[in-house]
């Protein structure tokens, strides 16, 4: 949401295109991939493992 708010001025303030903004979000993008890898807990040992569950037809 930040890089939406601020996509405008930014663009502007580097001369008009867009390419600032884009940086900024992959950027920011990037960084919240990292923080989901390393931050959120990971599932307990007994979780059920629904990827060998029987497919429904």
């Amino acid at each position: 949401m930040v890089v939406s708010v601020l996509s405008g001025p930014w663009d502007a303030l580097f001369g008009g295109g867009n390419l600032p903004a884009f940086i900024v979000g992959a950027i920011a993008a990037a960084v919240s991939g990292i923080f989901a890898l390393t931050m959120l807990p990971s599932p307990p040992p007994d979780a059920i493992d629904l990827s060998k569950a029987a497919p429904n037809i």
